[in-house]
């Protein structure tokens, strides 16, 4: 059970990692003296659980019926432009995308 837990905990700060870069205000796109800034919003997931096993060994090898389940950790992370903000001509305004 705690290798599933170190598990969640490394896939969540990979998670985090990943859904800083570029995620809210995402890289600047730009042509002549106009900038757009993408907009997003954010949704993360994350899940794990955990197994047990049964059985009996020998000097470390196994000397019977052994059976068990096992454990996995799985997450995602997704971001959707919900707005841009344009820059043009010492401008500034906000799009939506949408809603």
């Amino acid at each position: 059970m705690e290798q599933v837990k170190k598990m969640l905990a490394a896939l969540g700060e990979r998670l985090a990692g990943l859904a800083k870069r570029n995620a809210v205000v995402a890289k600047p796109l730009s042509v002549g003296d106009r900038h757009v800034v993408p907009l997003c919003e954010l949704t993360l997931g994350l899940g794990g659980g955990g197994g047990t096993g049964e059985g009996t060994t020998t000097g470390g090898k196994a000397t019977g019926p052994h059976k068990g389940t096992g454990g996995g950790v799985g997450g995602a992370a997704k971001a959707v432009p919900v707005a841009v903000v344009i820059i043009e001509g010492g401008k500034v305004r906000l799009e939506s995308l949408g809603q």
